[in-house]
């Protein structure tokens, strides 16, 4: 009973599209860290836009909550995903243009408990 209750409040118009992910008992979130090389911003010019299309589709599908890289310096980037099965993530990872290219010198995929 509660956690049907719990489904129909997740569902509601009213609430928020992270307020709903956050109801989903089986999705997760996570946090996609990337490390970047010291002149990212001279090298990612012939991979950006595929590597900013598969994270606009990532987001459309409802996977990624948000994402971007962090600036002064522009070290690294993160991607908070909100996904059932952290596998996702790994293979958005591997198979990120960024990644296949040398542009990432490490990334981390965390489980990140939201309080607030």
């Amino acid at each position: 009973m509660l956690a049907r209750t719990i489904r129909q409040v997740a569902r509601s118009p009213l609430l928020s599209p992270l307020s709903r992910a956050m109801s989903t008992a089986e999705k997760k979130f996570y946090i996609l860290r990337y490390e970047y090389v010291g002149d990212i911003l001279d090298r990612r010019g012939p991979f950006r836009a595929e590597h900013l299309e598969r994270a606009v589709n990532a987001k459309k599908d409802g996977h990624v909550v948000m994402g971007g890289a962090l600036v002064n310096p522009p070290d690294a980037g993160v991607f908070i995903f909100n996904v059932a099965d952290k596998q996702l993530i790994e293979d958005f990872a591997k198979d990120d243009p960024y990644v296949l290219n040398d542009l990432v010198t490490s990334y981390s995929i965390r489980e990140w408990t939201v309080v607030v």
